[in-house]
């Protein structure tokens, strides 16, 4: 399993999601790996009566072969993260199409089908969708065109939801939302019907100790089909639905509680487009929880499994998350530390306003208190003064008065 690679598509969304995303390196998608194929019936001779001798040189470059193309195809076919090994894997690409060539001479059988999604896997991971498109389409009509009682068995039916959604992929890196949305919702199908036969009764979590392969496997592919056509969804520009869609996924792995490793690297890809869009939206927080989540389960897997491959996946999925929380969280705080800064400001100016408004008052009261002082000094002084008029004319009065007494 390829570290942080959805299996389906490449989400382009807002300028922030888009940041995020490259910087994450979690927005692309892929289809489920296939399984490992079984090796190829040998004939055995009619009873000779000596025993034949084997060409034990053709049998090593034949065993070297289905390694290579079953094996290293799918771990070493990513140009971005090998990028000297695109030679390698072109001529590798050319042998599984010789290869494929020779099969279609015989009936068509589940390798047939099988190689023929390897190499439309590995076109597409060479980046040429338009071709790879072309092949997931005939890697569909190999799948397809088995016997019933094979078709139905779960490991044609995940190479069927495979092919739907490389080809997912392909038309969405064409921006044909609609036809890519059919392919995702075709997996999705698939994959909710092999959960189904394998998950729990009623919704109970998974009893204590190892989970089962088939368990785990279902798990997985759903996680990453409900994921991968939320992101379709987010393509669309429909971010509700793609937040409906993660929520579904999300459930599932809550439900189940005790995940495998791939179960959980799928949980935390999941829970990345979750905090990608919660990004997008300007939901900071929540996006921050999300992606703080998946870091701690890379960390706790990476120290808890014995698997080299889950340490390297799970350590490149650390390192990935890791710059883009330090970065958010930077800009969190500093965000929080200028909301401070606004507020103290705003607070201190609120401060200086009422101190202000108070001394304002208080000078407004004092001179409305000097006025009425001097209003009622006023007042006292005009009725002095009548009091000393109405005193001289009385005595003014009384003088007029004696006067005229004494004439």
């Amino acid at each position: 399993m390829k570290f942080f690679r959805s299996k389906k598509y490449a989400h382009h969304g807002g300028a922030a999601v888009v940041a995020v995303a490259a910087a994450l390196c979690l927005s692309s998608c892929e289809e489920k790996e296939p399984e490992a194929a079984p090796a190829a019936p040998v004939e055995k001779p009619a009873e000779p009566a000596a025993a034949p001798q084997v060409d034990m040189l053709a049998e090593s470059r034949q065993a070297l072969f289905e390694y290579a193309v079953y094996t290293l195809g799918r771990k070493a076919t990513s140009p971005e993260t090998f990028p000297e090994l695109n030679s390698i894997v072109k001529d590798m690409l050319e042998k599984m199409r010789a290869y494929y060539t020779e099969l279609q001479k015989g009936e068509p059988s589940e390798e047939r089908a099988r190689l023929a999604l390897q190499i439309a896997t590995t076109t597409r991971d060479l980046g040429a969708y338009s071709k790879a498109q072309a092949e997931f389409e005939n890697a569909l009509e190999e799948a397809e065109s088995l016997p019933e009682e094979l078709k139905k068995t779960p490991a044609v039916q995940r190479m069927i939801s495979a092919c739907n959604n490389g080809l997912g992929v392909c038309l969405l890196s064409q921006r044909k939302f609609a036809e890519a949305l059919q392919r995702y919702e075709a997996a999705l199908a698939v994959d909710e019907e092999l959960f189904k036969a394998v998950a729990p009764a009623d919704g109970a979590a998974l009893p204590p100790g190892e989970v089962e392969p088939a368990i785990s496997r279902a798990s997985t592919d759903l996680l990453d089909s409900y994921r991968c056509l939320g992101d379709c969804y987010r393509a669309m520009d429909d971010p509700e639905e793609a937040r409906t869609t993660y929520a579904k996924g999300q459930a599932v792995a809550q439900q189940l509680k005790r995940l495998s490793s791939d179960m959980s690297i799928a949980y935390v890809k999941l829970l990345t487009s979750l905090g990608n869009l919660d990004n997008s939206q300007g939901r900071t927080k929540g996006a921050m929880e999300s992606w703080v989540m998946a870091a701690k389960i890379c960390q706790s897997l990476n120290a808890s499994s014995p698997k080299l491959e889950v340490k390297a996946e799970t350590k490149r999925c650390f390192d990935a998350l890791l710059p883009v929380i330090q970065s958010v969280s930077q800009a969190m705080k500093a965000e929080q530390e200028a909301q401070e800064r606004r507020a103290a400001e705003e607070k201190a100016a609120a401060e200086k306003a009422a101190a202000e408004a108070a001394a304002a008052e208080k000078a407004a009261a004092e001179r409305l208190a000097a006025e009425q002082a001097a209003q009622e000094a006023a007042r006292k002084q005009a009725e002095e003064q009548a009091a000393a008029e109405k005193a001289a004319q009385e005595e003014a009065n009384k003088r007029v008065r004696k006067r005229r007494r004494r004439n």
